[in-house]
């Protein structure tokens, strides 16, 4: 269940992130820190998407191993 909602959480993160991207790059802003933020927010966005999985892959198999073992 936590690795379905990571995932449509992920996918979420890449999508908005992309067409922010693409809006930047097609109509930039001509105020260069406008247009700096919008770029870090994009690519921000990005790349929490393409690491949020394997993040919460890396986290979530050692607190279940370690929940394991104390159980």
């Amino acid at each position: 269940m936590k690795t379905g909602f990571v995932l449509v959480l992920s996918f979420l993160a890449l999508a908005l992130g992309g067409l922010l991207l693409v809006s930047t790059l097609t109509n930039p802003s001509l105020d260069a820190l406008i247009l700096a933020r919008d770029l870090g927010l994009s690519l921000a966005a990005v790349f929490t998407g393409v690491a949020a999985p394997f993040l919460h892959r890396k986290f979530a198999g050692d607190g279940e191993k370690d929940g394991a073992a104390n159980n």
